[in-house]
């Protein structure tokens, strides 16, 4: 396979990933924060501050103190096409890889795409504030996880699927890593905790689990450790391994890149080392750290198979 091929179909299911998940944890966070609008204690503002972190936004950005935070960090997080992780951008960097490999894609892969990009094409801040959010952003959501359906039903899974798939689980582990960083459940209520299990999907699956009364570690411990869970860190982490090692057709427990050798170190942390040991330095230390592993990570994959070569 080219490695322009290969690089433009990491990035396309990284794209995806990231306008779900950015989708979801808007729409979880914009239905909680009605009930604290009509209150004066700052909490609508240091909620949606949380938002800007778990969606992961770098820079610093400012939001307004007069009730208005929503519709900034609203704005900000879908629609600003200068924000490289805002869901118009995700959508139209994905649907621009799409495009460039249109012959490797099913047409029922590209027309979810390209369907999709149309539709976000269409809306802008003020229409969709004034119909209300959730239309736009459970579209959103469900377009995106259609994708994930789709290509699994439709491609043949060889190397061009296996590149997708990295990139989808990689992102999806980066991005749950963001939220567990921005949101310190051990330290508050338990509606923290549970604000924290639905962003991520989680809320039924870990009610299923569950044999007692929960408590906020109970809650960390599912996302990061249940090995079923299709959003924990170590089942995205054994996913993203599986995948690489198709690819290189090196068995797995061994390397043939920098690669496979992190991601395997990541997996051997969540397959042998208790949860208590995790987040002896709090689970925010812990959650840091993943996101940096997952930086480097991504970077080997680029480095071994789509490398930037220096021109003259």
């Amino acid at each position: 396979m080219l490695s322009r091929v290969a690089d433009s179909l990491y990035w396309l299911g990284r794209n995806v990933e990231r306008a779900e998940t950015v989708a979801r944890v808007l729409d979880v966070n914009y239905t909680r924060a009605m009930d604290l609008y009509s209150q004066r204690d700052g909490r609508s503002e240091t909620l949606w501050r949380s938002v800007m972190q778990c969606a992961g936004f770098h820079r610093q950005h400012k939001l307004s103190t007069n009730g208005k935070a929503a519709a900034d960090c609203f704005g900000f997080c879908a629609f600003d096409e200068g924000n490289p992780n805002s869901i118009v951008s995700s959508v139209r960097v994905a649907r621009s890889n799409a495009l460039s490999i249109r012959a490797e894609l099913t047409t029922e892969v590209w027309e979810v795409v390209n369907v999709l990009y149309l539709y976000v094409a269409e809306q802008n801040l003020r229409s969709v504030l004034r119909e209300g959010p959730t239309k736009f952003l459970r579209r959103v959501r469900d377009w995106m996880q259609a994708f994930a359906g789709m290509s699994d039903a439709t491609m043949s899974h060889g190397d061009g699927w296996n590149f997708l798939q990295v990139g989808r689980f990689i992102e999806r582990a980066y991005m749950t890593a963001r939220i567990l960083e921005a949101i310190d459940v051990e330290n508050e209520p338990w509606h923290e905790a549970q604000r924290l299990l639905e962003m991520c999907c989680a809320s039924v699956p870990f009610a299923q689990w569950s044999h007692r009364t929960p408590d906020a570690r109970d809650a960390l411990g599912f996302i990061v450790l249940h090995q079923n869970f299709p959003r924990s860190l170590r089942f995205c982490t054994r996913e993203v391994d599986a995948a690489l090692h198709r690819i290189s057709h090196e068995p797995e427990g061994s390397f043939a890149n920098d690669a496979e050798r992190r991601v395997g170190r990541l997996r051997a942390l969540f397959d042998y080392t208790p949860l208590e040991e995790m987040l002896a330095d709090g689970s925010q230390a812990f959650s840091a750290s993943l996101v940096d592993d997952y930086e480097a990570l991504s970077a080997d994959i680029q480095a071994a198979y789509f490398p930037r070569l220096l021109t003259a």
